[in-house]
């Protein structure tokens, strides 16, 4: 008996086949196509955050820049203030006149008289008059200790103040007879330039909606308004309570759950936490705070701003919300495409069924067999079917392939646009290491060499972050090649030199015990990544003052130690992983350690972390 078959009914079931086959492909093809669409979309407007983001960084690194240059004139003014009361009888309003007569173009002066009841009686700015600062305890305690001589001046961290949006920082002292409290407010006029460039961003850039600013001081978080302001001024508890409750509507529009969001809020008011602080932690859970809502046709992104100075308490939040009405629609042309080219290939394949031949069959297998490697169809046929079958699938199948190639080209432009960023940076660097050198070299004041110490200080850490982050983006396309032995002695004991002003900022010292001439094949770009990460974090962890670097030759090996007294390190398995950070509340890339892995494994040196006798001791052996 021959074997036989029903050749209707296995036709029937080779076409099912190839039909879930095929929307299956092109179901997976549309996917794919929309991904790629939707994270085009986001690191499009993810850049236009970030140029948003440096508008703004720019002037508040020029705010708190005023600052800083302005401070001893303010105390002079504060001098001047106290000089200007005479028993009682003195106008602030007047004194304020006195004060800005020779005032600067980048701000302004105004006073104020508190009595000992922590109230405001008088002042040269009117809404302040009668605020009651003695509600907040830490002002309390602020306003008492210079009442009562523990303080003889006291300086506030700068505020933003919610009736006038303009910056201040407030200067303290007692009046000459005791009874008062006089205060100098040194005001930066940035409302109405920070209220230009807000407009300015929202015509410049492309489907922005919405444009939230919020600047975030020591303990409150305030919302600047650019419409019509505010009747009168806010009592501190109204602005304090206001603050909580920005702080839980930007955690719950984030994404953090209520539960978490109180958890943060009571750990802060055990550990004595900030707003500050908690903004800080809020926005360090997050990589990158994107919530993408195509329902309600929306991108949100937040961005937070720290300005030049790291232990600022100051920042800004940016919230910028983009309409996605374009990628609903670029969406809504994808699906239209594969549904229409599906519909297609259903046609043809139930023409092609019911004109069942052998070469019908044989054409159909070739043609289901470039289908499934997602090659062009290549086929010569005389039954037009077929042929119209070939032509839509390669038609469309060319489209989506276009379609995808022009948004892996957009994202790789995307990645070349953060790499080339991180290269730019090397020239500010650089500028800023020769005209610290130029004016170190040329002022002789202590006070002002211990600021440009601190400057070096940071500039120093700002390059070796820049070096690893250059490193990284370099690593693949340049070669680090070792091409001969280099003398590692002395390449420690000048990246130990390199760091002696970071050491010196943080009241650290480091103590060296290398041993001369040891040398070892490596790249000495690679060498000083392992040097220059391990210094970075002993400095940074580091609870006292010594640290030690050791380099010894033993017997036919090479050991190199960096000690320092801390915290014993909780797991030190994972201490060298890519983004993992011992300390979470410690700000930092968390790559450093990851890149001396990497080199570590190429060279194939020994790698340890380890606590011993109150230490934390990271061991490098590298074997002759």
């Amino acid at each position: 008996m021959k074997f036989s078959i029903n050749l209707s009914r296995t036709f029937f079931f080779i076409f099912f086949v190839i039909f879930i086959f095929i929307f299956i492909a092109l179901y997976n093809q549309y996917n794919y196509s929309k991904e790629i669409l939707i994270q085009n979309f986001i690191n499009k407007h993810y850049v236009y955050s970030l140029k948003i983001k440096e508008r703004f960084k720019t002037l508040l690194d020029r705010i708190q820049f005023y600052l800083k240059t302005m401070e001893d004139e303010n105390l002079r003014k504060l001098e001047i203030l106290q000089l200007l009361y005479r028993d009682g009888a003195f106008d602030a309003t007047k004194g304020a006149e006195i004060l800005n007569e020779d005032k600067s173009e980048i701000g302004h002066y105004e006073v104020f008289i508190i009595d000992k009841n922590h109230k405001i009686i008088d002042g040269s700015f009117k809404p302040d008059i009668g605020l009651d600062l003695g509600v907040f305890k830490i002002y309390k305690d602020i306003l008492d200790s210079v009442f009562e001589g523990k303080k003889r001046i006291d300086i506030s961290y700068p505020h933003l103040d919610t009736y006038s949006m303009n910056v201040k920082k407030y200067y303290l002292i007692r009046s000459s007879d005791g009874k008062y409290l006089l205060e100098l407010a040194y005001v930066i006029d940035v409302y109405d330039l920070i209220k230009k460039i807000y407009k300015k961003i929202l015509e410049d850039v492309p489907d922005l909606e919405v444009l939230d600013i919020f600047f975030i001081e020591k303990y409150m978080i305030i919302k600047m308004n650019f419409g019509k302001k505010p009747s009168k001024k806010m009592a501190i508890s109204d602005a304090l309570n206001m603050s909580y409750n920005t702080f839980i509507k930007i955690a719950k529009d984030i994404g953090f759950d209520e539960k978490i969001i109180y958890k943060m809020l009571i750990s802060a008011k055990k550990n004595k936490k900030t707003i500050s602080e908690l903004i800080t932690e809020l926005f360090n859970k997050k990589d990158k705070i994107v919530k993408l809502d195509i329902e309600k046709n929306r991108l949100i992104i937040y961005n937070m701003i720290n300005g030049v100075f790291d232990n600022s308490e100051d920042k800004l939040i940016v919230k910028s919300v983009y309409s996605t009405k374009d990628l609903s629609k670029n969406i809504a042309a994808l699906k239209r495409r594969f549904l229409l080219t599906f519909f297609f290939v259903v046609f043809a394949i139930l023409l092609v069924y019911f004109c069942l031949i052998f070469r019908i069959s044989n054409e159909i297998a070739k043609i289901i067999q470039q289908m499934k490697k997602n090659e062009a169809v290549e086929i010569n046929t005389f039954i037009k079917e077929i042929k119209e079958l070939k032509d839509i699938y390669n038609e469309y199948r060319d489209k989506l392939s276009k379609e995808i190639e022009k948004n892996v080209n957009l994202l790789n432009e995307n990645k070349r646009f953060i790499v080339d960023t991180i290269h730019q940076i090397k020239t500010p660097i650089s500028v800023i290491t020769l005209n610290l050198d130029y004016i170190k070299h040329k002022v002789k004041d202590k006070a002002v060499n211990e600021i440009l110490d601190e400057i070096e200080a940071a500039v120093t850490m700002l390059t070796n972050s820049y070096e690893d982050l250059s490193y990284i983006s370099g690593n693949g396309v340049l070669k680090y090649e070792a091409k001969e032995e280099i003398d590692i002695s002395a390449l420690t004991k000048d990246r130990i030199h390199f760091f002696m002003s970071v050491a010196k900022a943080n009241d650290k010292k480091i103590v060296s015990d290398i041993e001369d001439c040891l040398y070892f094949k490596i790249n000495k770009i690679e060498f000083e990544r392992i040097v220059d990460n391990n210094l970075s974090n002993a400095i940074k962890y580091s609870k006292q003052s010594e640290i030690k670097v050791s380099l010894k030759k033993e017997q036919d090996k090479m050991v190199l130690k960096f000690e320092s007294f801390g915290d014993r390190i909780k797991a030190p398995v994972n201490i060298f992983n890519k983004n993992y950070r011992e300390h979470s509340h410690k700000r930092g890339l968390g790559i450093g350690l990851n890149i001396v892995k990497e080199i570590c494994d190429k060279y194939h040196i020994e790698y340890q972390a380890y606590y011993e006798n109150g230490k934390n001791i990271f061991e490098y052996v590298f074997k002759s």
